[in-house]
């Protein structure tokens, strides 16, 4: 993995998936540890790094009418402006990171992120962030497809229950062409541009779970 074209993408680490909140995520602050780590890592290692913030203004929830419609006021999350789309202070931007706000669940639809990722010339993403089976895998599927090589952080993304999380990464895993998921001690080598290991994709739907060899087959990622 080379630095020079190498993005980190942190999805959705905002305030309204903590303990005690509306939506909070399982683990959430290993999730957001992790992520401050790999954070840490990056800048030092000069990558390119990407918030990706879900920030919807009042006068784009028009997009959102049958969200909206079901979600009612008491469940609506993604409010610009409100302290709960804010992103987490432990990984807060710094000068020189690129932040993006996103009005859908991939990074990439209605966004410039694509362009502005190749112009600088990546061609490798590393990603975590929430949740593993909304926001983190509308972003992988749109990244894949657009010629990206996509390694997923296993202990840095999460969702509302742990069955979220790990079917979710098996979802992408089936579909993870030209990437695979790393563990933290592996990732934290891949970014300092050293060698590591980890699970790479090399066929479509390599994990073909059922309820009774889903966690077995997640562990082995």
């Amino acid at each position: 993995m080379t630095p020079a074209t190498t993005a980190l993408i942190l999805i959705d680490l905002q305030n309204e998936y903590r303990p005690g909140a509306t939506w909070a995520i399982i683990g959430y602050d290993s999730v957001l540890a992790n992520a401050a780590q790999l954070l840490a890592t990056a800048r030092k290692a000069g990558i390119c790094v990407v918030h990706a913030q879900f920030y919807v203004r009042d006068e784009e929830r028009g997009d959102y009418a049958l969200h909206d419609e079901a979600a009612g006021e008491t469940f609506r999350s993604a409010v610009a402006g409100e302290p709960g789309a804010e992103i987490c202070a432990e990984v807060a931007p710094q000068d020189g990171d690129i932040v993006l706000h996103k009005n859908w669940p991939s990074a990439f639809r209605h966004t410039d992120l694509e362009a502005r990722l190749k112009a600088r010339g990546i061609e490798t993403l590393v990603v975590a962030g929430v949740l593993t089976d909304s926001c983190v895998t509308a972003t992988v599927f749109d990244a894949v497809y657009l010629g990206f090589h996509v390694f997923l952080v296993k202990e840095a993304c999460g969702s509302l229950s742990e069955a979220m999380h790990r079917t979710g990464m098996l979802d992408m895993a089936n579909r993870l062409y030209g990437g695979g998921i790393l563990r933290m001690p592996e990732v934290l080598k891949a970014l300092e541009g050293k060698a590591f290991r980890g699970w790479l994709c090399t066929r479509p739907v390599e994990f073909a779970y059922s309820l009774d060899n889903v966690n077995a087959l997640y562990d082995s990622l």
